[in-house]
């Protein structure tokens, strides 16, 4: 009985340091359960050992924060760890001596790579280690690095379907749509393996649904190839969305003077942060209608952003500064606003390149795409 109602006191006590605590999981890449015969003070501090540096003796908030970044306190000065070792212990998610290793004063090459371009941030991604990639990112090591074949560790994590590796990554700058030299995404990677959740945090930061792989090969075709229903609605409704919001902007816009009749490319999403040069190829086939006088192709650049719903404008601040098509600058159809351009695309393959301000913290995303239109 005394028993009994000292471990429902030292419930109620953690309950009142955290609610969330109490019988449930704490996720920090140590999954373990908060029993009160690991940590009750009244039972000879009967200690938890998991191979790491965690005090869970009463742990406050700040504490567990503290833990998460890496700060908390060291009480054993770490040996010497050579570069192949802590790579090692990256890979095998040994947190405890990569902790030792980055907070003591040897001069680690954190970029270092195997043969096959791996990096130690690429390492703790595939392997699902939350708590060490927030060590090396806090670090200074570099988020975008690429395998000679082109994978990033955001490419691994989604792949894997590490849903809190890939939030790390995603808020860490990690670029959405970079390609393998298969030309594939982590979106595509993620649809493949059906990994829905990856798939919606994805687009909620800006991965473009239209891409083509190497092989012409969409998200879509790799969300119905996993044969998953829920991944391949999440594209298709993403999809249609962009292209709601895009042409409900233009009609606000032009209210009743413009008439959109045909897209003439799948609508492209590139992030700002991701660089100031986007580029894209896309086939033109001449319309079978003898265009009607008035009308003509106009290319459309919104700065969008994507929070609780999405948004876009054709007005105010502008990050576009050029826009060329198969070599030829194409020219805004207003002089003090370059959201809007002339277009003139040839039947066959056509190149876009547009460049754009440089602004690596920027969250606006670009919705890039044309229409055949009609004056009113």
């Amino acid at each position: 009985k005394e028993a009994y109602k000292t471990d429902q006191l030292c419930q109620e006590e953690w309950a009142k340091i955290h609610p969330t605590y109490c019988g449930k999981l704490v996720e920090a890449s140590i999954l373990i359960w908060l029993s009160p015969t690991c940590i009750c003070p009244y039972k000879g501090q009967a200690s938890l050992n998991l191979g790491m540096d965690l005090n869970l003796d009463w742990m406050t908030l700040e504490d567990f924060q503290k833990h998460l970044n890496g700060e908390d306190e060291i009480l054993s000065a770490p040996p010497r760890c050579p570069n192949r070792l802590l790579r090692d212990a990256v890979k095998s998610g040994d947190y405890m001596s990569v902790k030792l290793a980055l907070n003591s004063k040897e001069d680690y090459n954190l970029d270092q790579e195997d043969s096959s371009g791996m990096s130690l941030s690429m390492l703790a991604a595939a392997g699902g280690q939350d708590d060490i990639l927030r060590l090396l990112i806090k670090k200074g090591v570099k988020g975008n690095g690429r395998q000679k074949n082109g994978t990033t560790a955001l490419m691994h994590a989604a792949e894997k379907n590490f849903l809190t590796t890939v939030a790390i990554l995603l808020e860490a700058g990690s670029y959405v749509n970079a390609q393998t030299l298969g030309g594939e995404t982590a979106l595509m990677k993620a649809c493949k393996r059906g990994n829905a959740d990856v798939v919606r945090l994805l687009l909620e930061y800006g991965a473009d649904c239209n891409i083509l792989s190497k092989h012409k090969n969409t998200a879509m075709h790799f969300a119905k190839v996993s044969n998953n229903l829920l991944v391949y609605d999440l594209i298709e409704d993403h999809i249609n969305m962009l292209s709601n919001v895009a042409e409900d902007t233009i009609r606000a816009y032009f209210e009743t003077r413009l008439a959109l009749l045909e897209p003439v490319f799948p609508l492209a999403c590139h992030r700002l942060c991701e660089g100031p040069d986007f580029s894209l190829e896309f086939a033109y086939k001449l319309s079978p209608h003898t265009p009607g006088e008035g009308s003509g192709i106009l290319l459309f650049i919104f700065h969008a952003n994507f929070l609780s719903e999405i948004t876009a404008r054709l007005c105010g601040p502008c990050s576009v500064h050029a826009v060329v098509l198969n070599d030829k600058f194409q020219l805004p159809i207003f002089l003090d606003s370059h959201f809007i351009y002339s277009f003139s695309p040839v039947p066959g393959i056509n190149k876009l390149f547009i460049r754009l301000a440089e602004s690596p913290t920027a969250k606006v995303k670009l919705l890039i795409c044309a229409y055949r239109v009609q004056l009113q």
